[in-house]
Order: C-alpha cells, then sequence, then structure tokens
C-alpha cells in the first residue's frame, strides 16, 4: 500500500515538473518570437521602363528662430481672400527680408536709451576737459611771456647791481645808490621766480586737462560699444526670413512669450524642388548626374514634369538599404509641393526576363562577403513561423524592387521589416 502511495505522489511530481518545463518553454518561445513584416516574391515581366516612388522636397527650407526674448507684440499682415487684411498664415508666400514677426522692443528701447545717455555724458565730460587744456596751455603761453619779460628785467638789474656794486667797492656810489640797486636786483629775481612757479603750475594743470581727456574718451568709447550692444538685440527683435517662399509652419501668435532660439516659423523655397527615391546598390550606375528623368503626380493626371539627377547619395540609408537619389524639378508655377508622393519613370539599358521580384528593404549583405547578399524567408516549421536566412543572387533593379537570380521562388514570403533584428532560425510573428 505504501509503495503505491509513494509511486502515485512520484508519478504526480514528475508530471507537475514537466507541465512546468513545458510552460516555461512555451513562455521563453512567445518572449523570443520577433515581430515582422512580409512580403510575398512575385514574379516580374520584362520592361524597358521602371517606376519609382519619390516624395517631392523644397530645394531650401530653414527654420527662422527669435534671437531674443519677449513677448511677440506684431506678426506681418497680408490681405486674405475676402480683401480684408491678416496675420500671416502657414501656406503665405513672403518675399526675402520680410518681417514675419516682431518681439515687444520697449525693454530693450530702454536700455539703448540709457547708453546713449550715458555715452552723451561722458562726451559732455570729454569736451568739459578739452576745454580747461585749452584753457590752461593758453595760461602756459601767457605765463612763459611774463617770465621772458621777468627775466630780460633780471638781466638788466643784475647787470646795473654788478656796476653798482663794482663803484661801491671803489668808494665812487654813495651806499643809497648801491642799496637802491640791489633792491631793484632782489625784485627782479623774485619775480622770475614767480613766472617760473607760474609756468610749472598752468603746466601741471594743463597735463591734468590731457590726462583727464584720455580718461573721458576712453569712458566715451565704453559708451558707443555699450549703444551698440544694446542696439543689436532691439534689431533683433524683428524675425526676418533670408529668403522668399512659402510659411510651411507656424508656431507663435500675437502675446506669445519665446525664448531666444524659440522656433516661430518655418518657411521654404519651392520655385524649385527636389524628388527624392531611393535605389538598389546595382541600379546606381544607371543613376548618372545630369539624366533627365520623367515625374508624374496622380493628383495632376497628364501633367508631366521633368527633372535631372543633382545628387547620388554615397552611403545607403542604413534601414532602406537602398542609396537616396534627388532629381531637381524647376516650379514655377508652385504645383509641386512638399511631401508630395510622385513617380518617376526610369528607362533601363537592357530588358530582363520574367523572374523573381523582391522589395529593396529585404535585402541585406549576406555571410558571404562584400558582394553577398541574402534575404530572411519565412517557413512554416511544426507549426511556428521560422526566419530562415537565404543567400540570393540578385539581378536587375526595378523601381522599389530588384531581381533575384537565384535563391527564391514565387509566393515565398521575405522578410522587409524586422530583419536586422531576427536571426537564422529564430521563430517570428508575421505581422499586417
Amino acid at each position: 500500500m505504501k509503495q503505491r502511495v509513494f509511486e502515485a505522489f512520484a508519478l504526480g511530481g514528475i508530471l507537475l515538473f514537466t507541465s512546468l518545463l513545458g510552460a516555461c518553454q512555451t513562455a521563453q518561445a512567445e518572449k523570443a518570437t520577433v515581430p515582422v513584416k512580409v512580403a510575398a516574391v512575385e514574379m516580374s515581366s520584362a520592361r524597358s521602363e521602371e517606376r519609382y516612388s519619390a516624395t517631392i522636397i523644397p530645394r531650401t527650407q530653414v527654420e527662422l528662430a527669435f534671437k531674443v526674448g519677449g513677448y511677440v507684440e506684431a506678426l506681418q499682415r497680408v490681405r486674405g481672400v475676402d480683401g480684408k487684411t491678416r496675420d500671416l498664415q502657414e501656406g503665405d508666400r513672403i518675399g526675402a527680408g520680410a518681417v514675419l514677426a516682431r518681439v515687444r522692443q520697449s525693454d530693450y528701447q530702454v536700455k539703448v536709451k540709457e547708453a546713449v545717455s550715458q555715452a552723451d555724458e561722458a562726451k559732455s565730460g570729454v569736451d568739459a576737459s578739452k576745454a580747461q587744456y585749452q584753457e590752461a596751455l593758453n595760461g602756459v603761453a601767457s605765463s612763459k611771456a611774463q617770465l621772458a619779460e621777468a627775466e630780460a628785467s633780471y638781466e638788466k638789474a643784475k647787470l646795473d647791481f654788478d656796476r653798482a656794486q663794482s663803484l661801491f667797492d671803489s668808494q665812487s656810489m654813495t651806499k643809497a645808490s648801491y642799496d637802491a640797486a640791489k633792491a631793484q636786483y632782489d625784485v627782479a629775481a623774485a619775480k622770475v621766480s614767480a613766472a617760473r612757479s607760474q609756468v610749472v603750475m598752468l603746466q601741471a594743470r594743463a597735463d591734468a586737462a590731457r590726462w583727464q581727456i584720455g580718461v573721458g574718451e576712453a569712458r566715451s568709447s565704453g559708451a558707443q560699444a555699450v549703444i551698440q550692444e544694446t542696439t543689436i538685440p532691439l534689431h533683433d527683435t524683428a524675425l526676418k526670413s533670408p529668403l522668399g517662399g512659402v510659411v510651411l509652419e507656424k508656431k507663435v501668435e500675437r502675446g506669445t512669450l519665446v525664448s531666444p532660439g524659440t522656433t516661430g516659423f518655418v518657411v521654404a523655397d519651392t520655385s524649385s524642388v527636389k524628388a527624392v527615391f531611393g535605389v538598389a546598390d546595382v541600379a546606381v550606375p544607371e543613376m548618372k548626374l545630369g539624366r533627365t528623368l520623367s515625374v508624374e503626380t496622380e493628383s495632376m493626371p497628364g501633367k508631366e514634369f521633368r527633372g535631372q539627377i543633382t545628387a547620388v547619395f554615397p552611403a545607403a540609408d542604413p534601414k532602406s538599404r537602398s542609396f537616396n537619389v534627388e532629381v531637381t524639378i524647376s516650379n514655377p508655377d508652385y504645383m509641386l509641393r512638399p511631401n508630395m508622393i510622385v513617380s518617376l519613370k526610369v528607362g533601363t539599358q537592357q530588358a530582363a526576363a520574367s523572374q523573381p521580384v523582391v522589395p529593396l528593404n529585404a535585402v541585406m549583405k549576406g555571410k558571404g562577403g562584400a558582394e553577398g547578399y541574402a534575404v530572411f524567408v519565412v517557413a512554416e516549421e511544426g507549426g511556428r513561423q521560422v526566419a530562415r536566412l537565404r543567400e540570393v543572387k540578385l539581378g536587375e533593379a526595378y523601381g522599389n524592387t530588384v531581381a533575384v537570380i537565384d535563391g527564391v521562388k514565387q509566393g515565398e514570403r521575405v522578410i522587409t521589416t524586422g530583419g536586422t533584428i531576427v536571426t537564422d532560425g529564430a521563430e517570428v510573428k508575421v505581422i499586417p
């Protein structure tokens, strides 16, 4: 009896362990499942002309940002379809140099006025110092003239005193006459000394006035620099467009508080546009600069535009693994608009036989080196969908697809999205 109970418990434990193990494996498998998008391999007939889907982008597009902060007090006024003026809106055309918006100027005008006042005060100080300097120079010149006169009188008095000294020593002059000559000499010497002191004093005053002029001029130059510094932000309250074109985006209104660097408008020049599309590396040699291509759009049936290839990107897009090509198209009537989807006709040099084709974004580099290519094929294995890496040999490109000479069959499913995170043999989940 005990043996049977033990066997029952053992059997129950084994079943429980097996159930838990299966649940864990199921959870891990579900966790490892990668969502992907797929496309069926189709057959392509021989054609001498292929079509690509392209997106229209402006020739030039800029974001216009405010250089200073504040409240937007004005927007450019334009005439609407009802004949009344209104604020600028998206879709309006503008000219180069147009002021699209203006930040409130009062705060910046106050700073400019303060700087101008300080500059005027500094200039007045310089003018006063120059006047004092000129007055001191005039005083120096007058004092020097007085000194010259005093020195001349001194020389005459000295000669008279020397002669009186000789006569007095030889007792040929009275004591009174001698004393008079000496007194005159002493007075002349005192006048010379006083005149020299006056010259030195006035020269020092002139030097001080000249130094004060230098200080004032430096202060005046600094004030002028402050005027320029405060005038620049005042001018920057106007948000100007550097190019003529159309307003694609408007991000501010009257009363909006903006900071330096806030984008106010997005403006584009659409007088000519670019059609951008991707091609496989095998099709790059066909895309020669200057080649003329035909462009059509479903919004204008029967209307054909012609443009030239102006750029072929040197590196492939890391996601789609295709090379972007730009076709520049003249657009004088502004019929082609940004983000439009158009179709381009590209003639191939050689016609290809009917063969399987896959989307360009399904192709990736294979394990065989730089020249090898591969795709992930989704296959049913044991009731699961599994990704299998398969080496392929590519042929000609047909628009957004490329021919596969060997490696896949019609009807097989290849991964177009998610291939970069899938590994060979991984379970996948196909999503719409």
